[in-house]
C-alpha cells in the first residue's frame, strides 16, 4: 500500500537528479547570465562584502555610538530588522542567509588568505571534525543556539538593551567563528557549529531553493576526478562536506556555488523547488534534525511563556531559592524548553505504540522522525511571529538612524530628525492579527506536510491508516491552536 502511496521510485543508480521530481525544467542555470554570475569567482564575496559593512559598522555603533537602543545604529538595525529579514530567508530561500553571512565570509576569507581567488594555500590546521560528534550532526548547533539565546535573555540584548553588549556578540561569534576556521578545515563551524545553522537547516527546509543538485546521477557516478568534493583548479572543495549527486533536500547547501565551478561534466544545476518540499521529500529522514526542531521548538514557545504572568512567578521564586541575580533563571529556561520537547515526543510515541501494527515496527525513532518533520512549517511561522512587534512597532527607526549612525551628530542622508521614528506600522491588535496570520498559514502547511508524510512514511506501519493520520492531524491542530493561544495571551498580559 505505502509504495503504491509513493511518487515513482527510481533505480538509485540511474536517477535523473531533480530535486522537484519534476525534471531538469527547475534548474536555473539554463539562463545564461546566472550561469555566468555563478562561474564568477567574485560572486558569493558580492554578497558577503555588503553584510561584511553593515557588520563592522554595527560593531563600532554598538561600543562608541549612543546609549539609547532605539536610536542606536546596532540595536536598530540588529534586532529590528536583521532577524526578521534572516527568518523571511530561511522560510523562502533556505540557506540564503548562508550564502552572504558575514561571520563566516570574514573567517573564510582570513582562512584562503583571499577575497574570492582561487588559491591552494590556506591559514588553517586542517583537523577534521571528530566522527563520534559528526553523529550528533546539527544537534551542537541547536544547543549553541540555546546557549547564546539564554545570555540574550538574560543581558536583554535584543530587548534591545545596552547597544555595546550587540557588539560583544556579534564579536563573539565572529570570534568563534575564525577559532574554528583556523583550527578545523573547511566550513566545519558553518556546518556543526553556527548557532543559527541548525535554525536555517531545519526551518530552511520550507525554501524553494533546493541547492546545487547533480543533473544526472549516471555522469557523476562515472566521474573519475570528484572535483566538486576534491576541488579543481576552479573552484574549492565543497566547503559543506557535500556531494551533489546524493542531497534530496537543501538541508546542507551553503549556495556558495563551488561545485559548479569545480564540476568538469557541466553536470551540477542549481534547482528550485515548491515550497515544504524538502520537509516531504528526503529519502532519510535525521533523528538529529527530529530531535533539533522539536527543541527548538521549545525554545520558541519558551518565549511566548515567559512574557506571561505565571512565568514571572515561577522565575522570582527560583531565582529568590537559589540566589540567582536575575531573569531568566537557567533552571526554569532549560526545563521549559525540555518539557515542550519531551511533550511533543511523548505524543509521538503514543501515536507509535497506539497505530503500529506489531512490534516491529514500533520503534520509536521510526515515528518520531516524520512526525516531527511535519512540525517544521509550524516551527518555522512561530519563530517568524515571534519577530514581527519589533519589526512593525519599530522597523521606521533606520530611518533616522542611518544618517547618525554613532550618534556623532551626523545627518548623512538627511534624516536623523525625521518623525518616522516613532511611528509604527500596525497597532497592537493589528501586529497579533498578523501573528496569529502566519501562525494559521504554519498551522496549515504542517497539516499539509503531515498528510504527504503520513502516506509515504507511516501508512505501511499500520493497519489503521485513517485512524493514524486522524489522530496526528489532531495533534497538529491543538500545537497550532495552542501557540496561537499563547499570542493572544502575552498581549493580554502586556
Amino acid at each position: 500500500m505505502a509504495a503504491q502511496l509513493r511518487p515513482p521510485q527510481r533505480d538509485e543508480m540511474t536517477v535523473h537528479f531533480a530535486p522537484t521530481d519534476r525534471g531538469a525544467g527547475a534548474d536555473l542555470t539554463r539562463f545564461p547570465w546566472l550561469r555566468k554570475l555563478l562561474k564568477s569567482r567574485t560572486f558569493q564575496f558580492a554578497f558577503i562584502l555588503p553584510n561584511q559593512i553593515i557588520f563592522w559598522i554595527v560593531i563600532v555603533a554598538g561600543l562608541l555610538g549612543a546609549n539609547v537602543p532605539t536610536r542606536n545604529f546596532a540595536t536598530v538595525i540588529t534586532w529590528y530588522i536583521w532577524f526578521c529579514a534572516v527568518f523571511l530567508l530561511m522560510v523562502g530561500i533556505g540557506r540564503g542567509w548562508c550564502l552572504m553571512c558575514p561571520f563566516g565570509g570574514f573567517a573564510e576569507w582570513v582562512q584562503r588568505l583571499t577575497f574570492s581567488s582561487r588559491r591552494f594555500t590556506s591559514v588553517t590546521l586542517g583537523k577534521r571534525w571528530p566522527e563520534k560528534l559528526s553523529r550528533y550532526g546539527l544537534l551542537p548547533s541547536v544547543g549553541v543556539f540555546i546557549v547564546l539565546t539564554y545570555f540574550e535573555e538574560f543581558f536583554n540584548i535584543a530587548g534591545p538593551g545596552v547597544p555595546k553588549y550587540t557588539s560583544f556578540l556579534v564579536l563573539g561569534v565572529i570570534s568563534l567563528a575564525l577559532l574554528f576556521f583556523l583550527v578545523f578545515e573547511r566550513r566545519t563551524f558553518c556546518r556543526y557549529i553556527c548557532p543559527l545553522s541548525a535554525l536555517i537547516g531545519t526551518v530552511g527546509a520550507t525554501g524553494m531553493v533546493a541547492g546545487f543538485r547533480t543533473k544526472d546521477r549516471n555522469v557523476c557516478l562515472s566521474c573519475q576526478t570528484k572535483d566538486c568534493m576534491r576541488g579543481s583548479e576552479n573552484g574549492y572543495p565543497c566547503p559543506w562536506y557535500e556531494w551533489p549527486g546524493s542531497a534530496s533536500s537543501n538541508l546542507a547547501c551553503g549556495l556558495c556555488s563551488e561545485c559548479f565551478k569545480s564540476c568538469p561534466n557541466d553536470n551540477i544545476g542549481l534547482f528550485v523547488q515548491p515550497p515544504l518540499t524538502s520537509v516531504i521529500a528526503p529519502r532519510a529522514r535525521r533523528y538529529d534534525i527530529a530531535l533539533g526542531v522539536l527543541l527548538l521548538f521549545g525554545l520558541v514557545l519558551f518565549q511566548q511563556v515567559n512574557a506571561l504572568p505565571v512565568y514571572g512567578t515561577i522565575d522570582n521564586w527560583l531565582n529568590s531559592v537559589m540566589h540567582f541575580p536575575g531573569y531568566p533563571n537557567p533552571i526554569d529556561y532549560l526545563a521549559i524548553i525540555a518539557l515542550f520537547a519531551a511533550a511533543f515526543s511523548g505524543a509521538m510515541w503514543a501515536i507509535g505504540r497506539a497505530f503500529a501494527k506489531d512490534g516491529r515496527t514500533r520503534n520509536f525513532k521510526t515515528w518520531l522522525k516524520p512526525l516531527a518533520y511535519a512540525m517544521i512549517p509550524l516551527v518555522a511561522a512561530d519563530f517568524l511571529a515571534r519577530q514581527l512587534p519589533r519589526f512593525f512597532d519599530h522597523m521606521l527607526r533606520i530611518v533616522p538612524s542611518i544618517s547618525n549612525p554613532f550618534a556623532w551628530n551626523w545627518n548623512v542622508f538627511g534624516t536623523a530628525g525625521s518623525l518616522l521614528y516613532g511611528v509604527h506600522l500596525l497597532t497592537q491588535n493589528g501586529v497579533v492579527a498578523a501573528q496569529l496570520a502566519v501562525i494559521a498559514i504554519g498551522g496549515l502547511g504542517s497539516l499539509y506536510s503531515l498528510h504527504r508524510i503520513t502516506r509515504l512514511d507511516l501508512s505501511s506501519l499500520t493497519n489503521r491508516p485513517v485512524l493514524m493520520e486522524i489522530a496526528s492531524i489532531a495533534l497538529m491542530v491543538l500545537t497550532t491552536l495552542g501557540t496561537g493561544w499563547l499570542y493572544v495571551a502575552m498581549a493580554g498580559a502586556q
